[in-house]
């Protein structure tokens, strides 16, 4: 079986290892405490990355969501900080290597963001109907591209997109958080 992770499950793992962007995630997330989300990103790695049966993917983009996302959380916590803007990006840049590192330890593969990507996300009427922006787009598009069975995400954008589109090779494509992702691997 092949997953794709959404940046949101990079999130919710490194989040309780301590860096600074551990107010990223503070809240529960569809009944299940932040201890259990972190605790279920873990488990769904480890499990992928020690078994003959899957393999899992992301995207490029998923290094600039990432960052982006602790940018923008120490940027508001630095208002009215003076030279705030010079002083953040250094604090936010070590996520990646963070990240970087999770990739390595846990073997997924990194897909490139291609033009056709791009081309295919604006010629899915889904995501229009469903308003799903671009950043999500890429990521569902890059997940059908892979030929993802199961689409890993905390986005309640792409969980309505559960069982409504096919992958590369016309399976279905299930758009899971990893509490449910851990249930069917």
């Amino acid at each position: 079986m092949k997953l794709y992770l959404d940046t949101g499950l990079f999130i919710d793992y490194l989040v309780s290892r301590g860096h600074s962007g551990t107010g990223l995630r503070s809240a529960a997330r569809r009944g299940r405490a932040l201890a259990a989300i972190c605790s279920d990103a873990e488990l769904l790695l480890q499990r992928v990355a020690t078994s003959t049966k899957h393999q899992s993917a992301t995207s490029v983009l998923s290094y600039y969501e990432v960052e982006e996302a602790l940018y923008k959380q120490l940027a508001t916590d630095a208002k009215g900080v003076a030279q705030a803007a010079a002083l953040v990006l250094p604090v936010a840049r070590p996520i990646v290597i963070q990240m970087q590192m999770v990739i390595r330890l846990f073997r997924i593969d990194v897909v490139d963001l291609t033009a056709s990507t791009v081309q295919a996300q604006l010629l899915q009427q889904e995501m229009y109907l469903r308003s799903i922006r671009a950043a999500d787009s890429l990521h569902v598009m890059t997940a059908i591209s892979v030929g993802a069975d199961i689409l890993v995400s905390g986005d309640d954008a792409i969980l309505q997109l559960d069982g409504v589109l096919k992958n590369i090779s016309g399976n279905t494509l299930r758009c899971l958080d990893s509490d449910g992702a851990l249930r069917l691997i």
